[in-house]
């Protein structure tokens, strides 16, 4: 009730690439005349499908892996058979660590409906290794460098700070022991005092015999931070399959090294729009068109009868925003 379908793909995206997976699960709502259809699509946030306490095994709460009661085994809250073939999700009432007054429950949804085969909620996730059974974070292969980039960008502002630092330390050569400078006076005036030496435009200080004046120089190379932080941004869009072009969004080199750059990225984005057709938009409308046949308010004659009638009804293109262009006359030619 909050989504239209182009926000529940927005938001199952990203939230995949977040946590590494997403689940949407299918409700059923009373109709009316201005809303004719039960179907809606509750997406479930990763977190909260998890192994249920009482089937983790020992007892251990850390413990991620679970028997269920027909003895199944449960990953991460992902019931598979003997086969390897997922036949249930349990879905939490609370998040990991929630402050509630009352326990967690999970809830045991099938994977599956027993009499039509179609699914009961669609789980969005790229794998990436046979028995992959949850997700994996889309930043995971470049977290240890995402945190020294972190580190590198907080600590350079600090050290531009302290480079602008202007301190002067006088040397007593004769006698190291002895203070050379007394503390500034309060009032912030013009001291006649001996031993309070103060700086400004155009001022003749004498000192003390046996004293000298030393400059205090970070000796920081500023100019490196650029170079390291395009270094860093090359390997983290190599393991992202992102050129470092698009990452950082400059575009500062020849036009054909960055439409070169564009296209190697939009290999991966056809990828993921894929898998994503795949395990979210075309399953949505699926269960959708479905409805809408059964419930008479559109024919479509054996459908339910022969598959492969229904694979015509169901052929689909899912087109999303198309690729942009550097130079639109250069790319029409």
């Amino acid at each position: 009730g909050i989504n239209n379908f182009y926000g529940l793909q927005q938001l199952a995206f990203s939230s995949s690439l977040v946590s590494g997976d997403i689940f949407g699960l299918f409700k059923e709502y009373e109709t009316c005349n201005m809303y004719p259809y039960k179907l809606r699509i509750h997406l479930i946030e990763a977190d909260r499908v998890s192994t249920p306490s009482s089937s983790r095994r020992w007892g251990y709460p850390y413990l991620t892996t679970g028997e269920a009661e027909n003895g199944n085994t449960i990953y991460d809250g992902v019931e598979v058979d003997r086969n390897g073939r997922v036949v249930a999700y349990y879905i939490c009432d609370q998040y990991p660590d929630q402050l509630a007054l009352t326990l967690p429950k999970w809830t045991r949804v099938e994977a599956y409906g027993k009499t039509t085969g179609m699914p009961n909620i669609l789980h969005v996730m790229s794998s990436e290794r046979p028995d992959q059974y949850r997700g994996v974070s889309y930043l995971a292969p470049i977290i240890e460098q995402v945190l020294q980039l972190k580190r590198y960008t907080d600590a350079a502002p600090t050290a531009a700070v302290v480079e602008s630092f202007f301190t002067a330390f006088i040397k007593n050569l004769s006698d190291p022991s002895v203070t050379a400078l007394s503390e500034t006076n309060a009032e912030d005036e013009v001291s006649d005092h001996e031993n309070e030496y103060e700086m400004g435009p155009g001022n003749i200080i004498q000192l003390a015999p046996g004293q000298d004046v030393e400059f205090g120089d970070p000796k920081r190379p500023g100019g490196g931070f650029e170079g390291f932080v395009r270094a860093l941004s090359e390997q983290m869009g190599a393991a992202l399959e992102l050129p470092a072009d698009l990452l950082l969004k400059s575009f500062n080199k020849a036009y054909s090294a960055s439409r070169s750059a564009l296209m190697e990225a939009w290999k991966a984005f056809r990828m993921r729009r894929r898998w994503f057709v795949d395990d979210f938009c075309q399953p949505a409308y699926t269960a959708w068109l479905s409805e809408a046949i059964s419930s008479g308010r559109i024919k479509a004659p054996g459908f339910f009868t022969d598959p492969i009638i229904r694979a015509a009804w169901l052929g689909t293109d899912w087109i999303g925003p198309s690729q942009g262009q550097l130079d639109p006359s250069k790319e029409i030619k």
